[in-house]
């Protein structure tokens, strides 16, 4: 997604919306940030069955949106049956009023993945998005020295 708002950062995370839910909330709380959830309803841009997650704190509100796919994507894997058989990515949107306190949390969220966050292709939908992945490694690399 396009944003025009100077204190919202957007990008692709290579793990399922669980997962980067989890690491978020293990972030939060060993900065000693109180955090509160929400389920969003789901964007139908990404996926219409998954809910969002909303973690919203005094200086951050951390927005996961599950990517199944696009709607193409998704209309053919439901035909052949294989729309199951893969975890999708996240679509991370984070309001911030602090960008050092910005970099601070995706850095320590870097550190605490298991695989690099910005690394999509092994995604099925975003096997060959080369040009899309590398866009989402340098807004990776600018936050997260």
């Amino acid at each position: 997604m396009l944003s025009f708002n100077r204190n919202q950062w957007e990008a692709y995370v290579g793990i399922g919306q669980k997962e980067a839910a989890q690491l978020f909330k293990g972030v939060l709380r060993e900065a000693e940030m109180s955090f509160e959830e929400k389920v969003l309803p789901p964007v139908y841009m990404y996926d219409s069955k998954h809910n969002s997650i909303e973690l919203e704190t005094d200086k951050l509100v951390i927005t996961l949106i599950y990517v199944s796919g696009d709607p193409l994507t998704r209309f053919f894997s439901g035909i052949v049956g294989s729309r199951k058989h893969f975890e999708g990515v996240t679509f991370l949107t984070i309001k911030y009023k602090d960008s050092k306190l910005l970099a601070q949390v995706l850095t320590h969220f870097n550190k605490s993945c298991q695989t690099k966050p910005w690394q999509i292709t092994k995604h099925p939908r975003f096997q060959f998005a080369f040009l899309l992945q590398a866009i989402n490694r340098y807004k990776w690399s600018r936050v997260c020295n």
